[in-house]
């Protein structure tokens, strides 16, 4: 007996009409009577008899009843875990982010995704670019946000936010306009930062014939900002990690300043649970406030 037949079976069966059970199963009445019938020239004997316009079950159909509401009230169960793992889906989403990205960008994207999927669990790590292309590649972690990511044969990047690099001052050093020229930084004590997109700032430095005045120059933007604040001098950071470093009155635009953009990477080869496929459209299609 097929999965259809028992589920018409325990219906016939249990509302005691063909008219009954095909409304209880949102079906036609003729399709009932096909399937009914159908089962029985397969079976060899009759399941119902019919008298009167209704269906008395045969002792043949009360011995097969007594497995067959088990088996349904099983494939109810799995009907019910199915729809919960397509409307709520849950599991762990192993998640690694480039260092300053955990001051606020992956927090926020974690937290606002957990209030929409309560099911959803983080496991999450702050990794240098490299490191976190190990760890991808390991299987260790699912996915990882970083800057300007470039793909490989094994991973695919995604763009999922547009930034450019700013400059972070304090009452120390404040300017009055909001839009900065290179020229308006020459000579200003410089709070340089080696990460990931120092390379691509140097070079838009060197094209443009800036030499920053440095004073220090540090691995840490947590320790650079701290610099700043205590008036050490001025710095240029990317504008994601700026907005979660200080307040928004001392940081200033900077005139033809290149993107740094985030990426999403992810395996291009590794099977996705659907929790992780959801919380890749949330990233790729969110609205973050800079």
């Amino acid at each position: 007996m097929k999965t259809r037949q028992l589920e018409v079976f325990h219906a016939v069966y249990t509302k005691g009409t063909i008219t009954e059970a095909a409304q209880h199963l949102n079906v036609s009445q003729p399709s009932i009577s096909k399937v009914l019938a159908h089962t029985e020239n397969q079976l060899g004997f009759l399941l119902f008899s019919r008298i009167k316009g209704r269906l008395f079950p045969t002792p043949e159909a009360d011995l097969i009843f007594l497995k067959a509401d088990k088996i349904n009230k099983e494939l109810i169960q799995l009907k019910e875990i199915t729809e919960n793992m397509s409307n709520r889906p849950s599991g762990l989403i192993r998640l690694a982010c480039a260092p300053t990205l955990g001051l606020d960008l992956t927090p926020t994207l974690v937290s606002e995704f957990s209030s929409l999927y309560s099911g959803a669990k983080f496991e999450t790590h702050s990794y240098h670019f490299n490191e976190m292309v190990d760890h991808l590649r390991d299987g260790s972690v699912d996915l990882g946000i970083a800057f300007e990511a470039k793909d490989y044969e094994d991973l695919e990047s995604r763009r999922i936010l547009e930034g450019n690099f700013v400059v972070l001052g304090s009452e120390d050093f404040n300017f009055s306009k909001k839009k900065l020229l290179l020229r308006d930084l020459e000579e200003i004590p410089f709070v340089g930062i080696e990460g990931p997109l120092s390379e691509k700032l140097y070079s838009f430095f060197n094209e443009m014939k800036f030499k920053p005045n440095f004073i220090t120059q540090t691995d840490s933007y947590l320790m650079a900002a701290s610099y700043v604040k205590k008036g050490l001098g001025i710095s240029v950071l990317d504008q994601i990690s700026a907005s979660s470093l200080n307040s928004e009155q001392y940081i200033w635009e900077l005139d033809g300043a290149p993107s740094c953009d985030v990426y999403l990477v992810v395996p291009k080869t590794a099977t996705k649970s659907l929790v992780l496929e959801n919380f890749i459209d949330f990233m790729t299609s969110y609205n973050y406030k800079l």
